[in-house]
């Protein structure tokens, strides 16, 4: 029974929802607003739960006294501390909303500690985003290399000064291009073949002056636009239904009772 009841509580509610989504008439068609109430309340709860493994795990490491033991006396300090906080200041303020422009909690807590915290984070994090993108822009295989010009024209195009950096910038990624064909037609012993990178590698000389000098000093906003709305979007459309079907599989697996990782 530990078993059963759950898979057909899953079961129930996942084909009353599929149900609700085609069949909009009574009594099926006010059940999503009905589990979306249920939900709220559930995840009430799953907050709970969250808080109380938090604090239990920060206060096992106090008692095992690990080299994090500060940081976790910190982070308890602070909980109880901003919630005794907010409590008061519902109980304190006419409108009982922490978050009043009279509240002290929005005043010192939220605006002087909270927001300065969020900001550090996210500029701790774009250090990490600037390495991911370091290791994903090498150019070592040509899709790599295409990623690389397409992230520093759409730079280009969204920054003030790029549409007078873009000549310099498109001169070099096309020299670079140049030399790069250019050096490997000098490995390839096959005529046809190295006179084929030769020529490439021209081509990339030759276009510096007419796209770097005349077209992207012009129309590198407009390149950059183009770029997000028509590869970029493409590209992201073929993510994003490979998630949805993704989803809906997962969804059908755990209907039927095949996917029973929710209950470990």
């Amino acid at each position: 029974m530990k078993k059963e009841v759950p898979l057909a509580i899953t079961f129930i509610s996942g084909l009353l929802l599929v149900l609700a989504l085609f069949i909009p008439h009574k009594p099926f068609g006010n059940l999503e607003e009905i589990f979306n109430d249920w939900f709220i309340i559930v995840s009430g709860f799953t907050l709970l739960l969250g808080i109380d493994s938090l604090l239990g795990y920060n206060f096992h490491k106090i008692k095992r006294k690990d080299k994090d033991a500060p940081f976790a006396l910190i982070l308890i300090l602070s909980f109880f501390i901003t919630l005794a906080w907010g409590i008061i200041e519902i109980l304190r303020t006419p409108e009982h909303n922490p978050f009043s422009p009279s509240s002290t909690f929005s005043l010192y807590f939220y605006n002087y500690i909270f927001i300065p915290l969020q900001s550090t984070m996210f500029a701790i994090l774009s250090f990490f985003i600037a390495s991911a993108a370091y290791r994903a822009f090498r150019a070592k295989e040509i899709n790599s290399a295409l990623l690389l010009v397409s992230a520093v024209l759409v730079m280009l195009g969204r920054v003030p000064l790029g549409q007078d950096a873009a000549p310099y910038v498109i001169s070099v990624i096309f020299l670079i291009f140049a030399v790069y064909f250019y050096a490997e037609s000098t490995g390839i012993t096959e005529t046809r073949t190295k006179l084929i990178y030769i020529l490439v590698a021209l081509i990339f000389v030759a276009l510096i002056y007419p796209l770097g000098w005349v077209y992207f000093k012009k129309h590198i906003p407009e390149f950059a636009d183009w770029l997000m709305n028509i590869p970029q979007m493409a590209g992201k459309r073929g993510i994003m239904i490979g998630i949805a079907l993704g989803g809906i599989a997962m969804s059908i697996r755990i209907i039927l009772g095949i996917e029973r990782t929710y209950m470990k």
